[in-house]
């Protein structure tokens, strides 16, 4: 007989006897039977087995026997083979603790649903075998019925049948138990199951990609189950009663793990369509400052400094009785599309379209020291663009187009506006006002700008004369400036095509 052979014989022995008085879940008694196993299988580690036999040397010397079972002796020296599953037993705790920390400390980074599964099939084979991995997670539809969805499947094989998107209801399936147990199952022969349960698809499924063992584990939350992991083999029977304890010690972190991935994902693909839809009228700046906020959807606001432009279109309303509504649209897409993206050039924000008229904030949610500055050099291009705006409108039979711009400097309250239900960022206060008094005063092609904004950048604007004007709603004249260019850092001039029309 082998040394191989006497080993086993042994661990059999040793085996039975620690069986009829242990409990089957003992730690050591199943680190024994996966030694025994190691060795019928011959994948065990001789050179390890040959260390702990001396460690046992050493402790027991001269061969002296043990009595570790009822029918037979063992000699200290096959304690080695006891000590080497312990050791194999510690070796796969240490693998479950890594592999787990790994995953967690990846998702605390913030990665996504497919990222962490991945991660996943990728890593955890070390603690248990499988040739395919799947989750899927429990949702309700509109009629109120809950539904098994997969979210996520790998496999070391192509054409897997069950992918992304499969569907079942859970009242039909086999998992309804699984979520009233809260346990997970074991199927160690699918073809088997399958004669069993005809009806079943998912298992249909499974045999036809080759699969022959499934260990199904439920992922709860909150001692609430929302999913299933699946393993799954080639071979039959792969599965045991030790599998499913190495999970279930590391399916509820998993599952809080994907949990929290899937509401970070979520999240991100939430603020990507806002960022994207806040972004057509915003710089990404502001909208990333805007959706950093913890108070970004808090009504209120506060009292900051900012630079508001008014810009409107002369005579408007009277050409648009002469055109067609798809007209009057065509021609406002194009000059408002054409203004929206000179002012988020220059770092404004655009606070509201009314009708042919364009309200832009600078300083609001994000302040710069430059606010005022570029607020004139925004409004300076924009008049520029206007040749351009009329050069495509003209190509299609309309008009040509005509603005006034006003520009105001000053206090007001920014913050969200309106109600529960809907709610608006914006500015308000007697700086709004004014600006939007001024703007009403202009003519086609001209810019005008209050004291506040131009003593701003009185060392580098350009103006064509100042007046002090009355304006409507306020007591004393108020002094304006009209605006040609702004130089310094930004050098933009009224180009000389810009005709001042009344």
């Amino acid at each position: 007989m082998t040394d191989r052979d006497t080993i086993i014989r042994h661990l059999r022995t040793e085996i039975g006897a620690l069986g009829s008085r242990l409990n089957p879940d003992n730690d050591l008694l199943m680190s024994l039977r996966a030694q025994l196993r190691a060795h019928e299988s011959r994948t065990s580690d001789n050179r390890r087995t040959q260390v702990f036999r001396r460690a046992a040397n050493d402790i027991v010397p001269n061969e002296s026997t043990r009595e570790f079972a009822v029918s037979d002796s063992v000699s200290a020296k096959d304690m080695g083979e006891a000590l080497v599953a312990v050791s194999s037993r510690l070796d796969l705790k240490f693998a479950e603790v890594r592999a787990l920390g790994e995953i967690t400390e990846r998702v605390n980074s913030g990665i996504f649903f497919d990222e962490v599964l991945d991660h996943v099939f990728e890593n955890f084979e070390k603690i248990i075998p499988y040739d395919r991995i799947g989750v899927a997670l429990l949702e309700e539809n509109d009629k109120g019925q809950t539904l098994v969805r997969t979210q996520w499947s790998r496999g070391k094989y192509e054409n897997l049948h069950i992918r992304k998107g499969y569907t079942v209801p859970l009242e039909s399936s086999s998992l309804q138990s699984i979520t009233e147990s809260r346990k997970p199952v074991i199927i160690n022969n699918l073809e088997i199951h399958l004669d069993i349960h005809p009806d079943s698809r998912a298992t249909r499924l499974l045999v036809k990609e080759g699969i022959r063992s499934n260990l199904t584990c439920p992922l709860m939350v909150q001692d609430k189950v929302t999913g299933f992991i699946f393993f799954s083999s080639l071979q039959p029977y792969i599965y045991m009663d030790a599998h499913i304890e190495v999970f279930s010690q590391i399916a509820g972190e998993l599952a809080r793990t994907l949990e929290k991935s899937r509401a970070y994902e979520d999240l991100c693909l939430r603020n990507e369509f806002i960022r994207k839809v806040f972004g057509q009228y915003v710089t990404n700046e502001v909208a990333e400052a805007v959706l950093s906020s913890d108070s970004a959807l808090a009504l209120g606001g506060d009292r900051r400094k900012v630079t508001v432009l008014m810009a409107d279109l002369r005579g408007f309303t009277a050409m648009s009785e002469e055109l067609t509504p798809e007209e009057v649209v065509d021609a406002l897409n194009i000059y408002l599309g054409t203004m929206a993206n000179v002012v988020m050039k220059y770092g404004g924000s655009v606070d509201n379209f009314i009708g042919d008229a364009i309200m832009a904030v600078f300083g609001a949610p994000v302040a710069k020291p430059d606010d005022t500055a570029r607020a004139i050099a925004c409004a300076v291009e924009m008049q520029n663009s206007m040749d351009a705006v009329n050069t495509e409108i003209e190509g299609r039979g309309l008009s040509k187009l005509i603005m006034g711009i006003g520009v105001s400097t000053g206090e007001v309250i920014a913050g969200n506006i309106g109600s529960e239900a809907r709610i608006k960022y914006s500015v308000i206060g007697s700086t709004v006002n004014l600006a939007a008094r001024i703007e009403g005063i202009t003519s086609g092609g001209q810019i005008f700008a209050a004291a506040a904004t131009f003593e701003e950048i009185r060392d580098i604007a350009s103006i064509a004369g100042h007046l002090n004007v009355k304006l409507k709603g306020l007591n004393q004249p108020v002094p304006i400036y009209e605006i040609t260019g702004i130089g310094g850092d930004y050098g933009v001039y009224k180009s000389e095509d810009d005709a001042t029309t009344t």
